[in-house]
Parts: C-alpha cells; structure tokens; sequence
C-alpha cells in the first residue's frame, strides 16, 4: 500500500486539531483564554485543590509545561495556589471566583467550537466519531509521553 498524506490517520488528525485551533480562537477572541488553559480551569471546576502533578496528568501534560501554565492563569488572578499541609513541598492550585466566572462565561463559546468542529457530520457519525476518538485516546493512553489519568468527575 502506497503512503496517502490525505487518507492516513496521523495528518488527519493533526490537520482536525489546527482546525479546532482555529475555530476555538475565532470563539475565543473576547476571553483571555488558550485551550490547554481552558482544560486546566475545567479539570479543576471538577476538583478543586490539585497538586500540580495530578493536575498536569489530568489534562495530559508533562509537569513543567502546565506549571507554566498554572504561573500564567495564576497571575492573570484565575487560579490561586497553597502550601499543601500534608506535603509542604507541594501546592494545591484552585479556581478562584474570577476563574470560576471566566470558565462560565466560556461554557457557550466552548459548546459553539465542539458544534462548529464536527458540524459536516450527520447524528450517527458524530457519535461513531466520537466512539472512535474515545476508543484510540484510550487504548493508547500509555504511549503517550504524557498519559492522562483520568479523574471522577463532579
């Protein structure tokens, strides 16, 4: 079988992933907000007090680049850190009321980039689509440099 760039899974998927780029800046461009911030805020929306490394495997992130992160959304007044009484050489990062507020005022934006991305897609493909996406995410989990643990959700 000769290599197609257009018919195999690896550019397909790259190329899907600048397009959700695009259409999440369009959406976005009145919040101060990237995706992998709007991850983080949402992860911990669902649990608050994370230390980093749990936070980072949440959103499947190695630990220096969402501690990056955390220092960004943390001086812009998003997210507030602590001294972690069990461990004092960690930090529990939480939403603070000002997060809390931007991540609601991003609820529509966010569901407007999910519709908009699988738009072209009828009902069933949307869900097979997303079957499949689920399917591959989590069958190859640990070959990521950065697997996602995934966490109960509230």
């Amino acid at each position: 079988m000769k290599y197609d760039l257009h018919q195999s899974p690896g550019p397909l998927i790259r190329r899907t992933h600048q397009i959700g780029l695009s259409i999440f800046a369009e959406n976005f461009k009145d919040l101060d907000l990237t995706p992998l911030q709007f991850s983080i805020m949402w992860i911990l929306n669902q649990q608050a007090d994370l230390d980093q490394i749990t936070l980072a495997k949440s959103v499947a992130l190695d630990t220096a680049t969402c501690s990056n992160i955390v220092t960004r959304l943390e001086s812009k007044g998003y997210l507030s850190r602590k001294v972690n009484p069990e461990n004092r050489r960690a930090k529990l990062t939480s939403l603070t009321k000002k997060g809390k507020q931007l991540l609601s005022r991003s609820e529509a934006p966010m569901a407007e980039v999910q519709k908009k991305l699988i738009a072209p897609l009828n009902t069933e493909e949307k869900k097979l689509f997303l079957k499949c996406l689920q399917k591959l995410v989590d069958t190859n989990n640990e070959l990521s440099r950065a697997p996602m643990q995934y966490m109960p959700l509230k």
